[in-house]
Parts: structure tokens; sequence; C-alpha cells
């Protein structure tokens, strides 16, 4: 009976009580939180899987994957390694120069979803999975991949990349 006393109380276009402005305002700032939320998710980003310990390298060597399609996929890469101190050079795939000290190979796939509070769909990156090889060796492979309603879904491409970079090389500069 109450909940049919507030639900008249918040739709009737007379006037509105104390308690519908309670109800009203309770269900705006609801709104607010899960808004703040979807926020600070797109701008995290946790790896699916890592297998391997954190590889402790100085120059990496970063195997161009022309079957990825995202632009900014290779900049993010060397961004998070230069953010772990970490040299970083991208050669053609079957180029390997031979003075690399270690090998990133990668491959990424984007799919398209509806973001919450806007229209249309938006093109986010669903898949990465990042291999380091050294002497011949993997030393550390860790993916991402979206599944369900995971709200990182929507973080950026930088994101998602270091999260990964994070936990696959020992940072070697603050």
């Amino acid at each position: 009976m109450r909940i049919a006393s507030i639900i008249c109380a918040t739709i009737s276009p007379c006037s509105l009580s104390g308690c519908a402005w309670t109800v009203i305002t309770a269900v705006d700032a609801a709104g607010s939180v899960v808004q703040a939320g979807i926020s600070i998710a797109s701008n995290h980003s946790s790896p699916t899987a890592v297998n391997g310990d954190q590889a402790s390298v100085h120059a990496v060597c970063i195997e161009w994957n022309s079957m990825v399609s995202v632009g900014d996929f290779v900049p993010a890469l060397q961004y998070a390694l230069h953010k772990r101190g970490v040299e970083s050079s991208v050669y053609g795939a079957g180029n390997s120069p031979s003075n690399c000290e270690a090998t990133l190979v990668y491959s990424a796939a984007t799919d398209w979803g509806h973001r919450s509070f806007t229209e249309g769909y938006t093109q986010y990156l669903s898949a990465i999975n990042l291999t380091l090889i050294q002497r011949g060796k993997i030393v550390v492979a860790a993916s991402y991949q979206t599944s369900g309603a995971k709200l990182d879904r929507y973080a950026s491409t930088t994101t998602k990349v270091t999260a990964l970079i994070n936990k696959m090389v020992v940072a070697t500069k603050d």
C-alpha cells in the first residue's frame, strides 16, 4: 500500500509532497552514483589473465601486427612501456632485429556496443593478447577480454594496454 502511494505521489502532476520530493531526489542521487561508477570504470581496466612472472627488461622490440585495426594500439603499447622505463621499437613481422633484448607480440579485437546514457553504437577494444618472448622462450603472457556487463569495456586503449604491461614488466623507473 505504501509503495502504491509513493508511486502515485511521484507521478501525480498536481503537487509534490515532501515524501514524493524525497523519492525523486533519491532516484536522482542513485542515477548520479551509477553514472559516476561508469565514469570511474571507463578509466580502469583489469587484465583477464596473466601467465608468468613480471619480466625485467630495458628494451623491447614490438612485432607489427597488420591484422590489428586499432590505430592507437602500438602507440599505447610504447607509452605503457616507456612509463615503466622500457625503450621500444617496432619492426615488421618476420624481420626481427637480432639485437632485441625481448620481443613483444600482440593481437587485439574490437566489438560494438551501446554505451549507457548515449545514442548509437561505439566501437571498443574487446580483446587483447600480449606475449613477451626472451631468448626464444615465452616469459610472460597477458590477456584482456570483455565479458558480460564489464563496465571497463569502453576504457581507452591506453588504459587497457597499460594495465596489461604493468602486470608483465617490472618498472625500472618511477
